[in-house]
């Protein structure tokens, strides 16, 4: 009985598993099934793949036609199949489309046999060149996102009868190499604006918050009344921080294509997400339909910047989720059908209102909020949430000379630029990484608490500091952030190690005060 196969790639979550598809012709009543956990899509395929080889070939075998799809205990849906199972089709047919067993075939087909885009290619083709497999033949459309992938030969075809001239060696596909990516810059994601930090006047504080939050990978929650410039502040984080690694961009550049974004290159500049209070928690978590898995904001953030404005608005599950992403950097979803964990570390930034009328700033005397109207305010961002965030400023407003260039006697009132203030923050993590060299963690935020104590030699003036704090109400997980802080200063100073008066800054910028518990 004749028997054919070809390779494809279907996505799950974030990430992509090889498919081999196997068709097997049998005698009988001419049909067609799909086997092997096919969602609609793909059970759809049987139908675009006839009436794209009817139009090709313009024959379609008059048997019974069984298509296998290997790992069966798999999921598959999307429409990056349909090439694939055609090809198996074909070679079960008679080898019509013999030849390059060991490459892939990914994309959709039309019903007049052209070959068009899927999305998640990126993370197909790092499947399936982490399988072992040499290529990829696929949509014009989609070759620059596979050629992100080192070492892996793409092959890019018009149709499903340009795929079978080249399978014969009679006609010549469009070749695409590693080479033919391109880098993206830029913020990506989100609906995020490039805003130089040279823009923000004033603010001294919040642009300092801004460099420590860049170069030690520190969570920031900034407070004030609205529009004193917490918005403004939080979009210019992403212009300070450094490009990211290999290993992350392809991540970060995998998990835009699986969402479906329009992927040209690998990004290496940091994404930043800014959902709107309104999202419910499994558009920022993630979540699986059946056992699909759909990646959240969280996940999409991964890398970069995650923003939430206006943060006590958002519902009390979509906070208290945070809490363990902030700590181990991925989201575990556990759903009837499904257990995935999707990646998830990003620097947090919330911008939260003092109060409901946002006027309790200051001595608050224009706010129009009972006393039990801004405790329950308050009470949305938990104290286990708010323990997790490294730095702590409230946003006030500005001089109104220095707005319009007018401070005091001084020309011009422009602070530095995105582009200074980035060559500090990687100055401060080049330290970083030297001193964090052979060990898993990039920036001081990532390093374990028991590192912290341990294995590293702290001043006693050091210790006395956090002493005294710890004593005066200072959590024990409060503790290990300031000093992380407290090591970012000493990066940013270019100081071997932190001294009392790093601490002394530490808590100052965390915000705490004796009692607080934080």
């Amino acid at each position: 009985m004749p028997l054919g196969r070809a390779w494809g790639a279907v996505l799950g979550g974030v990430d992509a598993v090889p498919v081999q598809v196997e068709v097997d012709l049998t005698r009988g009543i001419p049909s067609v099934g799909v086997i092997g956990l096919p969602d609609t899509s793909v059970a759809e395929a049987r139908w675009r793949v006839r009436s794209a080889i009817e139009h090709t070939i313009g024959a379609w075998p008059s048997a019974r036609l069984t298509i296998g799809l290997s790992p069966a205990d798999v999921p598959k849906h999307g429409t990056a199949l349909d090439l694939a199972i055609a090809v198996a089709i074909l070679r079960a047919g008679g080898g019509a489309a013999s030849g390059y067993e060991n490459w892939a075939f990914l994309g959709e087909l039309g019903l007049d046999g052209s070959v068009r885009a899927v999305r998640g290619m990126l993370p197909c083709a790092l499947a399936v060149h982490a399988g072992g497999l040499a290529g990829v033949f696929l949509a014009v459309d989609n070759a620059s996102e596979a050629a992100i992938v080192p070492g892996l030969h793409v092959r890019a075809i018009r149709d499903l009868g340009h795929l079978l001239k080249v399978l014969a060696g009679t006609d010549e596909p469009e070749m695409w190499s590693a080479a033919a990516g391109t880098t993206v810059s830029g913020i990506t994601g989100g609906d995020a604006t490039e805003i130089d930090l040279s823009d923000v006047r004033g603010h001294t504080a919040g642009r300092m918050m801004l460099e420590v939050a860049a170069a030690g990978g520190h969570h920031l929650l900034l407070t004030g009344s609205p529009g004193v410039g917490k918005t403004m502040l939080a979009r210019c984080l992403p212009t300070v921080l450094p490009d990211l690694d290999e290993a992350t961009a392809v991540q970060a550049t995998a998990i835009a294509s699986a969402v479906g974004e329009q992927v040209s290159g690998l990004r290496h500049r940091p994404p930043f997400m800014a959902p709107h209070h309104a999202s419910s928690s499994a558009a920022l978590l993630g979540t699986a339909k059946g056992r699909i898995v759909l990646p959240g904001a969280f996940t999409r953030a991964h890398g970069g910047v995650l923003f939430l404005d206006e943060a006590p608005e958002f519902a009390r599950p979509c906070l208290e989720g945070l809490r363990q992403p902030l700590e181990s950097g991925v989201v575990n979803l556990l759903r009837a059908g499904a257990a995935v964990q999707l990646p998830a570390r990003f620097q947090l930034v919330l911008a939260a209102n003092p109060c409901p009328c946002g006027l309790a700033s200051g001595r608050g005397e224009r706010c129009r909020c009972s006393a039990q109207a801004r405790r329950r305010y308050s009470e949305r961002l938990s104290g286990p949430l708010l323990d997790r965030i490294d730095l702590q400023l409230e946003v006030t407003d500005v001089l109104r000379g220095s707005r319009h260039g007018r401070m005091m006697g001084e020309s011009n009132s422009l602070g530095e630029s995105s582009a200074v203030v980035a060559e500090r923050v990687l100055a401060a993590r080049e330290r970083t990484v030297y001193r964090l060299r052979g060990l898993p963690w990039s920036v001081n935020a990532q390093v374990p608490g028991a590192h912290l104590r341990k294995q590293t030699s702290l001043s006693s003036a050091v210790v006395d500091a956090l002493e005294r704090a710890e004593r005066a109400g200072l959590s024990l997980r409060g503790a290990d952030r300031v000093l992380r802080v407290a090591w970012t200063l000493a990066d940013l100073q270019g100081s071997v190690q932190p001294e009392s008066e790093h601490v002394h800054t530490a808590l100052a910028l965390r915000g705490w005060q004796p009692g607080a518990h934080r």
